[in-house]
Formats: structure tokens, sequence, C-alpha cells
């Protein structure tokens, strides 16, 4: 799992390891992530719609996470919507 701009540096990326049983999907994996993060960390705070998905390099809209089921290997990548600009995902 890589996350962009979540960490202190905004510019650079955090990798992640993490364990997650067959058949999570990417909606389970951000809300397990959302809840164990720390109140004052970003990742706790942010509003997804300000949040770009993507796995295995292909950007997931929103509304498809619940049916987005993850798989051993796959790769799970977390953006931070830049300052200014609007997403239409």
């Amino acid at each position: 799992m890589r996350l962009f701009g979540f960490g202190s540096r905004a510019s650079g990326y955090d990798t992640k390891g993490r364990d997650i049983p067959a058949g999570t999907t990417l909606r389970e994996l951000w809300e397990n992530l959302r809840s164990s993060a720390d109140d004052t960390e970003l990742l706790a705070r942010i509003d997804e719609k300000n949040v770009f998905f993507l796995v295995n390099g292909k950007m997931i809209h929103r509304d498809d996470m619940p049916q987005t089921d993850l798989e051993e290997g796959d790769t799970v990548t977390l953006m931070v919507l830049a300052i200014g600009g609007q997403t239409h995902c």
C-alpha cells in the first residue's frame, strides 16, 4: 500500500504492508485504515472526496469501492487530492 500526502511530508509517500483477509473490499480497507489512525493524523480526518483511490494503478471511483475486492499481491495507492481544482470521482 502506498500513501501519498498522508505523512509529515506532503510531497513524500509512505509504503505500508498490510495483511488483509481474502475478499476484503477497498471500502473495508479504507474504513479500517481510518478507524485505526490516530485522531491527529490526516488519514483519520480527511474527507474521502479529497482522496484518489487506485488498485494496481487503476483509479477506482468511490461508488465502486464496496464492489472492488482486493487480492493477494494487489497494490493499493491512496493519494491526497492536490490543492485546487475539482475531482469528479
